[in-house]
């Protein structure tokens, strides 16, 4: 079977992040975030520089395999329609959040550096932000009065229950059927169901 020329296209998108990413996971890990260069990441993977900021808009994103996270157009237009809310507005989090990660391989090793260059935690959460403001800017343009009120609540609430998820499983946007998703869930009813 032939390939089509847009899955030949996604295939060598894939192939060059993922270059691009462990270019940069090895070279941090053997000469650190500071003295690696985006020059080096390239060289490395085998691309020019110009194709290294077409993947990645620095080489702390390439070390997280990361990008801006994106949201569907109509992502929260049935946030509050029926019973499954929260649920809901844990999954559209999730979904969003998980977006900006392009590349999930070497998990743990990602943490480790992560942990050990303030820098690249401090792209992590300029990522969530973005993320944070994406989905706040689609509530806002789809809802208003006390509507616009609940859902806000409702994406913060899911904001919270991502993160004791993370808490709990760090690999959590890299595995979608992670069970600390369903266990923060259900924490977080428990809760709440005992403050009324």
């Amino acid at each position: 079977m032939q390939e089509t020329h847009g899955g030949l296209r996604d295939r060598q998108r894939a192939e060059t992040l993922l270059r691009l990413h462990d270019a940069a996971i090895d070279l941090v890990q053997e000469h650190g975030l500071t003295e690696t260069t985006v020059s080096e990441i390239a060289d490395r993977a085998g691309v020019s520089r110009r194709t290294f900021f077409n993947y990645f808009a620095s080489k702390e994103d390439a070390v997280l395999g990361a990008g801006e996270p994106t949201i569907p157009a109509d992502a929260v237009d049935h946030l509050l329609d029926g019973p499954e809310q929260f649920d809901r507005a844990v999954r559209i989090v999730f979904s969003v959040a998980s977006s900006g990660r392009h590349v999930r391989n070497r998990p743990a090793e990602r943490r480790a550096l992560i942990m050990a260059h303030p820098e690249l935690k401090a792209r992590t959460q300029h990522h969530a932000m973005i993320a944070h403001d994406l989905l706040a800017k689609a509530l806002a343009e789809r809802y208003d009065g006390a509507d616009a009120d609940r859902a806000l609540a409702l994406l913060l609430l899911a904001t919270a229950v991502l993160r004791f998820a993370y808490s709990r499983d760090p690999d959590v946007l890299d595995t979608p059927d992670s069970p600390a998703v369903g266990t923060a869930i259900n924490v977080f009813r428990t809760t709440i169901k005992d403050l009324s």
